[in-house]
């Protein structure tokens, strides 16, 4: 038994066919056929019941799925982990909370180092971001902090091995349609919004508020529409009189359609920069945390 078995077991079940799975290993289906052969007969067990309608896992099958998932799993943080030197210094990637800032530095980076072959930006919830740079996929985190989750998230990079880099301060802003009833109020407040439903980012557990990536989800609003896609959040704005919460470091909202006010009476946050305790930065990850200084700067936010 080895680890491309394990692989080419996962592949045949995601596919539903041995046919389907050699497409997308770029093998023969006779050799994929083969080699599952040799591996039930290792282990003395049908892993797959082959059918005119392709392959369906046998109940045996289900079973080592599930194992070789766990074992591929820890195969790939490994791998994340030791990455040859030539490797890692061809490859970079960064996970981070919903910022539009995060596309306007990367892209920056891959216009001015072409020879880079592979950029990775896992923008995801609050807890994928801390376990992407835990697991080493990431070798940095982009998050904010408030007197609300400090507390809670401290205790999680505790328990991950990482440590952080306040970047600077900013002010809670509220992003509506241009056409929103209080979108030419200079600032508004929190019972400004309590007729208007909001728009939030879905989180893993709702029950944990210092998961949350929207600054005003502890704000009991009337209706709430939850979603995973900063798009989708920009359509519901556009077309609603729905409202959302963020940290207003966006250059140019009008260009979404969008706009950005304040909120009075509330702490500022901080934006901060999550990675593993005593990392050295690769070349990439210094710059990357250059060209954000910068970004941050020409938005005047205070360090």
């Amino acid at each position: 038994m080895n680890i491309q078995q394990m692989r080419y077991v996962i592949a045949i079940a995601n596919n539903g066919s041995f046919r389907e799975a050699a497409k997308k290993l770029y093998i023969s289906q006779p050799s994929l056929s083969h080699a599952i052969k040799e591996l039930e007969n290792e282990i003395g067990l049908s892993l797959f019941e082959r059918t005119n309608h392709g392959a369906k896992l046998t109940a045996d099958g289900k079973d080592f799925l599930q194992y070789s998932q766990q074992v591929l799993a820890q195969v790939s943080l490994l791998e994340n982990r030791f990455l040859s030197k030539e490797q890692r210094e061809h490859h970079f990637s960064i996970a981070s909370q919903h910022y539009d800032f995060v596309a306007e530095v990367m892209s920056r980076l891959i216009k001015e180092f072409p020879e880079y072959t592979n950029f990775r930006i896992f923008e995801n919830t609050t807890m994928n971001v801390i376990k992407d740079v835990e697991n080493f996929r990431s070798e940095i985190g982009v998050m904010y902090f408030n007197n609300r989750n400090r507390r809670g998230l401290l205790r999680l990079l505790e328990g991950g091995n990482l440590t952080y880099r306040v970047m600077g301060d900013f002010q809670t802003h509220i992003f509506l349609s241009e056409h929103h009833p209080l979108s030419r109020k200079k600032a508004v407040t929190v019972q400004d919004l309590e007729p208007f439903p909001q728009v939030r980012f879905t989180q893993e557990d709702n029950h944990y508020t210092f998961f949350s990536e929207d600054i005003l989800d502890f704000f009991d609003a009337e209706q709430v529409i939850h979603t995973t896609d900063r798009a989708t959040l920009v359509g519901i704005l556009h077309e609603t009189d729905a409202y959302g919460s963020g940290s207003g470091l966006v250059k140019y909202p009008e260009r979404q359609g969008i706009k950005l006010i304040p909120l009075e009476n509330e702490e500022d946050n901080q934006l901060v920069l999550i990675y593993k305790n005593q990392a050295t930065f690769s070349f990439l990850g210094k710059k990357f945390i250059a060209y954000l200084e910068e970004y941050l700067d020409s938005m005047r936010i205070v360090k």
